[in-house]
């Protein structure tokens, strides 16, 4: 029997400690508005995560990228095979030689752990869990996760949270860096050949800005929305959003109404196909041409004789009564039979009604007596 209810009256903390407390495995499934998120438990412990929002794997693809393991095209290129062979992207990568293992895993246990605590700031929402776990877990490149290092790594971001929300606008807003952080020169894309200059001395001035601020303001090489850099930062997103609070306190970023840059992971990996147009429904003119297809034989041609092998038409003709010509036997009969009916004339006006007199004319023999009986 599933377990549902509202957010509201059970919370994350409490739903994800009794999951653990009694080694329950199967899927919660977390619903607010249009977003789900499914979190996959075996015997109490994370073994896998995704959101309806983006897919699990091209999150991980587009953090690979900015990780420097692969290229942009090297990740289309394997997002086209993925298509081709149905083979998850982490077999695909692994296969290539340019991922290694541990690099995929660190990738799949922060995206994983980015996309469940995010669901604990969630105000409201539904949660149902089902007795069903999916049989094509990728357990060997996601190990399982205890839930008490969830819940830890939760509270300690619910404490911090409203801080850091604080000092950031709105997630949809668009952010630019300044001319101040256009002319910063950052130590993480200098060339190696850059670092030393004349005489072979290094560069006494850096940017001033720690590893992690730098790689954040790379992020904003174009004008994009927290929303958009959340997703291909390669840090959680508590801490990318301080790093964006720093950056914007700095004076190095400011918001803007420019164009923003749509940073969604699947525009990376293929160029969007052109939609098929819709199926274009049949002309005005196209029954009415059926219908003078079908009526025009039906009016030209009616069969002439009633064996036709069209018996349908054949119903259609007139029948033409014309009596066949007795033998001398049957017109015998025939006479007798008028002569019975009309002695007065012996017959002659009724044949000639019936269409019998040129055949009984003169030729109708003497019926003075009575003719072979009719065979019985």
């Amino acid at each position: 029997m599933a377990l549902e209810g509202s957010l509201r009256d059970f919370d994350l903390f409490s739903l994800f400690n009794m999951i653990k407390t009694q080694g329950k495995s199967g899927t919660l499934v977390l619903s607010r508005s249009q977003e789900f998120v499914k979190i996959f438990f075996d015997q109490g412990e994370i073994v896998g995560c995704d959101s309806n929002q983006v897919p699990m794997e091209e999150r991980v693809g587009a953090m690979l990228v900015r990780l420097g393991r692969l290229s942009r095209d090297e990740l289309m290129a394997t997002i086209q095979r993925q298509r081709q062979t149905l083979k998850r992207m982490g077999t695909l990568l692994l296969e290539s030689g340019k991922v290694a293992p541990q690099d995929l895993q660190d990738a799949l246990f922060n995206q994983a752990m980015a996309i469940i605590y995010r669901t604990f700031r969630w105000v409201e929402g539904d949660y149902r869990f089902d007795s069903i776990l999916p049989l094509d877990l990728d357990r060997e490149n996601f190990p399982a996760i205890p839930v008490d290092t969830v819940l830890m790594e939760a509270a300690r971001i619910m404490d911090e949270w409203p801080e850091v929300q604080r000092r950031l606008p709105d997630s949809k807003v668009v952010l630019a860096r300044t001319r101040a952080g256009e002319e910063l020169e950052l130590d993480i894309e200098q060339d190696l050949s850059g670092l030393l200059e004349k005489g072979g001395r290094v560069r006494a001035q850096g940017s001033g800005l720690s590893h992690e601020q730098e790689t954040a303001l790379t992020y904003f090489s174009e004008p994009a929305s927290i929303q958009d850099v959340l997703q291909v930062s390669r840090y959680d997103e508590l801490d990318t959003c301080k790093l964006v609070a720093d950056l914007l306190e700095m004076g190095l970023l400011e918001t803007t109404t420019g164009p923003v840059r749509v940073r969604h992971p699947a525009r990376w990996t293929q160029p969007r196909e052109r939609e098929a147009a819709p199926p274009k429904g049949p002309s005005r003119l196209f029954w009415p041409a059926v219908c003078i297809l079908l009526a025009g034989p039906l009016i030209a041609y009616v069969p002439r004789t009633r064996s036709s092998f069209n018996q349908g038409l054949a119903c259609l003709q007139p029948v033409k009564v014309q009596p066949a010509v007795p033998d001398p036997g049957t017109a015998g009969r025939q006479a007798w039979a008028l002569r019975l009916a009309s002695p007065a004339d012996g017959g002659a006006a009724m044949a000639k009604a019936l269409g019998l007199a040129p055949r009984l004319g003169e030729a109708v023999p003497d019926f003075t007596t009575r003719p072979d009986p009719l065979p019985r």
